[in-house]
């Protein structure tokens, strides 16, 4: 009977044990900061329709927030300055330099600092980021399509993670301002792996695109570069493998 009892106290032991050790790892799967300090991020807008655009939004859509200055071949960029976390809140500090044409960047625009809780169940229910237009962030914490997934989000957004991880938001007619937008809208927001916004799209009804924005890609001179060392190194690979075969 002694027996019996001291193995069910072991087997709950082993089992208080296991839980604990599971606890741990999920309280250790913390999401985190994607980017790290003195990151340059650099999107560029393929296409922008003015007209149809101050036809939904009013004539002055563009000077304000994210799309201040907004126009197709335009580029804006961004550069960490600084990275906080504490128990709560993973937050960057960034210099924004709007949307120009310039390859000269100059003097920068503006600063903003983005905040974001490290347990997004902790948001509110219907929680959203229209406080800055266009209604959806150029930076998340990681993994992205995780956190998305995990934010009680109003009901003008839905999180797709079949393929990458996506932002849909759907934005009735005026329901922004009377007549903001003349008529409904639909915005299309795909990360990267780093939580950074890599495509825009704006959308009216009938799949027409009005603005459409990407992460800048590696320059296309790095690229010939990188492939020449990848076959650099897998021919030295194959010359070493050949030697000691012949050895």
């Amino acid at each position: 009977m002694k027996i019996k009892k001291r193995g069910m106290y072991t087997g709950i032991m082993l089992l208080f044990l296991f839980t604990l050790g599971f606890s741990s790892n999920v309280t250790a799967n913390e999401y985190q900061n994607g980017i790290k300090i003195n990151d340059e991020l650099i999107w560029n807008c393929h296409l922008c329709d003015d007209n149809k655009m101050d036809a939904l939004f009013g004539e002055f859509w563009n000077e304000a927030g994210i799309f201040e200055n907004l126009s197709a071949n335009s580029r804006m960029k961004w550069s960490v300055n600084m990275i906080e976390e504490n128990a709560t809140t993973l937050s960057a500090l960034f210099s924004i330099w709007m949307w120009r044409f310039e390859d000269n960047w100059g003097t920068q625009d503006d600063s903003s600092k983005f905040s974001y809780l490290k347990n997004p169940s902790l948001y509110p229910s219907g929680f959203n980021f229209t406080d800055v237009f266009p209604f959806i962030p150029f930076w998340l914490p990681v993994p992205v399509g995780e956190y998305l997934g995990e934010i009680p989000l109003g009901e003008i957004y839905d999180v797709d993670n079949r393929v990458l991880p996506t932002l849909n938001v759907y934005i009735i007619k005026n329901s922004i301002h009377l007549n903001e937008p003349a008529e409904s809208v639909y915005f299309i927001a795909v990360y990267n792996s780093n939580g950074i916004l890599s495509s825009f799209k704006l959308y009216t009804s009938g799949n027409v695109v009005l603005v459409d924005i990407s992460l800048e890609n590696l320059p296309i001179f790095v690229i010939p570069s990188i492939i020449g060392l990848v076959l650099a190194f897998v021919c030295s690979i194959v010359l070493y493998i050949k030697k000691k075969r012949i050895n």
